[in-house]
């Protein structure tokens, strides 16, 4: 919905005085020329307003004394604006601390200056968007999970899917039932070209390799020493196929280059899972997020006027 502003103005009211009396306040039992809009009253206190100036807010009248924010109570007067809602009058600070959208994790207000990253239908301080199992802040383009509202990065996401589908297969032994479908894991081209490298130098890597190239590739050790399984059956299976080819009078072995696997597609069905994270700042420099519609009108200061 569109977001408006009411401007505060400060206007002439319509009475007159008798004489020539240039006093601030007006005699109400005066006789008047034309109607004036402050006969209806004013809209906090509904008394007739009778002062030389008046504030005029969406077609209302106050006493200057009157136009207060509701919550902190700082008179309005010298305000261009302000924001009506439900009836309540509000300054600006108040009305963005009181419905402006607040950062997921910290709670705290946004304001149009900050820089946010959105996951879905929420929205955080850029320094707040950071995985709840290491706490590290996510990098643009980086994948990450949303479960339970809570980040995670990739890495700690496979974690538990892996920690989760050993709990379910022991579960299920017990039980007599099949084992739960396991998430298919995507890996990026980067990771695959350091995951080959590897490969052609050990096809084997011991567990602290396997650490060690987690480290570089921001996978887990047990995703990786998967990795070199499935990539060792493959080999195998292509040499099966595919048998050394021998020069004669030679015992060199022609050697196999390992089969270039194909990048899954990131699976949509996984639960949980986001591919994308955003980088971006608000469109609306000068105001505060909101969550529903308000108002925030202009304010009008009228002088009294006198004949």
């Amino acid at each position: 919905m569109k977001w408006m502003e009411e401007t505060i103005t400060t206007t002439v009211s319509m009475l007159t005085s008798m004489g020539d009396n240039k006093s601030d306040k007006i005699d109400p039992s005066s006789p008047k020329t034309c109607e004036s809009p402050a006969e209806a009253g004013c809209a906090s206190c509904g008394q007739p307003i009778i002062d030389r100036y008046l504030a005029q807010v969406n077609g209302k009248q106050w006493h200057l004394t009157c136009l207060r924010c509701c919550i902190c109570t700082s008179p309005l007067e010298r305000h261009t604006s302000c924001f009506l809602r439900s009836g309540r009058v509000y300054c600006r600070q108040d009305y963005g601390r009181t419905y402006g959208a607040k950062c997921a994790r910290c709670c705290r207000t946004l304001s149009s200056s900050d820089w946010i990253r959105r996951a879905k239908d929420r929205v955080y301080h850029l320094a707040c968007f950071a995985c709840d199992a290491c706490r590290r802040q996510l990098s643009t383009g980086e994948e990450f999970a949303l479960l339970d509202g809570k980040v995670l990065c990739k890495v700690h996401y496979l974690d538990g899917l892996d920690t989760g589908s050993a709990s379910s297969d022991d579960g299920d032994d017990l039980r007599g039932n099949s084992k739960s479908k396991r998430v298919r894991t995507t890996f990026t081209e980067e990771q695959m070209a350091v995951l080959q490298a590897n490969f052609v130098l050990d096809s084997n890597p011991d567990g602290q390799d396997l650490e060690r190239i987690g480290n570089l590739t921001g996978l887990s050790k047990r995703v990786t020493q998967v990795w070199f399984q499935n990539m060792r059956a493959r080999h195998k299976k292509h040499l099966t196929n595919k048998p050394h080819s021998r020069q004669r009078g030679s015992s060199i072995t022609s050697v196999v280059e390992p089969p270039t696997l194909r990048m899954d597609q990131p699976d949509m069905h996984s639960p949980g899972f986001s591919s994308h994270i955003y980088y971006d700042s608000y469109n609306q420099p000068s105001t505060p997020m909101e969550t529903s519609q308000a108002s925030e009108d202009m304010l009008q200061v009228t002088r009294m006027g006198m004949s």
